[in-house]
């Protein structure tokens, strides 16, 4: 396999893309921002939102080349130019990348935007990406909307931000905004697997769908986890390495926990050895010692998948974060009104966990309820 080195770049640095093309899952964005770029309308300033790790800054990186290609402004930069290769090292002198997180004093507020009066030293414009732009302060953002009111024409803010609440709706209106979405299963674990073949990588399937399903839209925070998976799984991606890392079960014991419930209370009883199903289940998932918390998040997604199966039935849309498969079978075995109710428990299991002396007896305790409010069977 081909990672490794004196010179290894983490996945998310290595394969950040460079064109819009290469973004994933931000088609609606990309196609508006290129249109302006090749008709020569591009705003002077604009929002991007949206959560973490979906290439809100990567956007603007790469909106940032497209003006200020030596080659001419396109929605396809070069980037083999000197501006292109700057600003993809951010080292272009006419590209202003701030982190507002960490300048929240009015005074970096107004000492950045009193350069904007300065022409750019040998570019088109003068770009500033301004992320996390919600931290700034009061004050800040009142120097900000002055130059957004009024900008010279070479000068473009690019504004990135998790939360866009946070920002005064004066400052909101003076720019177009643009809500990036997170990304889904598909994207996220095709998108591993096109990585993973490029750096030779043997992977599972479970293990890319456990990846994608920890990264919770992110592809960011999936790339991060999959080079740590890399690395204990020794240049491999196996199932059980990664669950053992992300403290998961894989969705083998998620079925053994909803094939519990749908034995009903009889799940309970002891056989001949003294044994009952429920106490074997305990013991199979101790021995696993597994992240409970992420143990009763997983849980929480099943039951809100078997609640959607069991409204629209099998699709090929991507809505299930669980296999079509397992969810038909337990979808048939639980009354709606039954799977409304687990969801519930979990729920309250999940707001009781930091209450719990510790998280086994917090997921068994949620365990132990959802079983005690299984309907008994029938008998014919």
């Amino acid at each position: 396999m081909a990672l490794g080195g004196d010179n290894y770049l983490a996945l998310a640095r290595k394969y950040r893309p460079q064109v819009f093309e290469d973004v994933v899952g931000q088609e609606h964005v990309l196609k508006a921002l290129a249109h302006s770029i090749d008709t020569g309308r591009t705003h002077h300033a604009y929002l991007l939102t949206g959560t973490r790790g979906i290439g809100k800054t990567t956007i603007a990186r790469i909106f940032a080349k497209a003006l200020e290609c030596e080659k001419g402004e396109s929605s396809h930069p070069c980037n083999e130019c000197e501006a292109c290769v700057n600003i993809t090292n951010g080292a272009f002198p006419d590209v202003i990348e701030i982190d507002a997180a960490s300048q929240t004093k009015v005074e970096d507020t107004r000492q950045l935007l009193e350069n904007t009066q300065y022409p750019p030293i040998n570019a088109r414009y003068k770009i500033y990406i301004i992320d996390e732009v919600h931290m700034l302060t009061t004050n800040s953002f009142n120097a900000l909307l002055k130059t957004l009111e009024e900008p010279p024409a070479y000068v473009k803010f690019i504004l990135a931000t998790t939360d866009p609440h946070k920002i005064p709706t004066t400052v909101l209106s003076r720019c177009l905004q643009f809500q990036l979405r997170a990304l889904n299963l598909d994207e996220i674990a095709h998108q591993l697997q096109t990585i993973c073949d490029k750096e030779q990588v043997k992977y599972e399937p479970e293990a890319i769908m456990s990846l994608a399903r920890a990264a919770r839209g992110s592809m960011r925070d999936a790339l991060s986890l999959c080079d740590q998976a890399i690395a204990l799984g020794h240049g491999e991606l196996s199932a059980s390495s990664v669950q053992g890392m992300l403290g998961t079960v894989g969705d083998a014991l998620i079925t053994d926990i909803l094939e519990l419930l749908a034995d009903g209370p009889e799940a309970a009883a002891t056989d001949a050895a003294g044994h009952s199903t429920f106490a074997a289940l305990l013991e199979k998932i101790r021995q696993k010692a597994p992240n409970y918390k992420s143990l009763l998040d997983e849980l929480v997604i099943a039951f809100h998948d078997l609640a959607l199966f069991q409204l629209i039935g099998s699709t090929k849309l991507e809505v299930f974060s669980f296999s079509s498969a397992m969810l038909s079978v337990y979808a048939g075995r639980m009354t709606p009104q039954q799977v409304q109710l687990y969801y519930q428990i979990i729920l309250e299991g999940v707001q009781e966990y930091q209450y719990a002396a510790d998280g086994r007896s917090a997921f068994e305790m949620t365990l132990l309820r959802l079983l005690a409010f299984t309907p008994e069977k029938k008998k014919k």
